[in-house]
């Protein structure tokens, strides 16, 4: 009986998974396989649990995979990246609180997971990209409550920024991995309508 050939991802080191020569060479099942075997921190998340109001697919791990799978297969590696990591911050920071899970302050402690993660598997000179988009990538949900009509000065600034564009993809990820009645989808469609807008519509503030 004819051996299986081997697979692609079995000889690929883990930190060059994402790498555009490489994405294609791994079926997206081995690459989960790959990245919970080999990432402690995002196997962690296995088991982590989060309100099922906004998170009806399940826990931390589930949400990050298929949040991992919304990436166009054209994304920057960074956006990749961003999107595993997004969350390892919940594994030591949710609890069951006020009548419901929570993971307070997760975003902080998931940027900081970042660069000892990513130095380990050798791509240290992606961690400080990385991790600022983990650090914003609910920034939606920390703006204004009400319909956005324009941006402030303070958000245009934010909107600036050289990595704005793919933190847009991270957060559109984020939201397709959640299943629930969270309106971070519609905040960060309006978000990104008046960016791409700019300034000809509403002005400056």
């Amino acid at each position: 009986m004819a051996s299986e050939p081997p697979k692609a991802g079995l000889n690929l080191p883990l930190g060059r998974i994402f790498a555009v020569e490489e994405r294609r060479r791994i079926t997206p099942a081995e690459r989960r396989r790959m990245l919970v075997a080999g990432i402690p921190e995002l196997a962690a998340l296995d088991g982590v649990q989060q309100p099922p109001e906004y998170h009806a697919e399940g826990d931390a791990l589930i949400h990050t995979l298929l949040a991992l799978e919304a990436v166009p297969a054209d994304a920057d590696e960074r956006v990749f990246w961003a999107v595993l990591l997004h969350d390892v911050g919940k594994a030591p920071t949710t609890a069951f609180l006020d009548g419901r899970w929570r993971s307070p302050g997760h975003e902080a402690a998931s940027e900081k997971m970042v660069p000892g993660i990513l130095s380990r598997l050798g791509r240290q000179e992606l961690a400080a990209d990385v991790a600022w988009l983990v650090r914003h990538h609910g920034f939606p949900l920390s703006w204004s409550k009400e319909p956005l009509q324009r941006l402030t000065a303070h958000q245009r600034r934010f909107c600036a920024h050289p990595l704005f564009p793919l933190l847009i993809a991270v957060a559109r990820a984020d939201v397709s991995g959640s299943l629930g009645g969270s309106d971070k989808g519609q905040r960060l469609e309006a978000i990104e309508t008046l960016w791409r807008l700019g300034e000809t519509t509403f002005g400056k503030s």
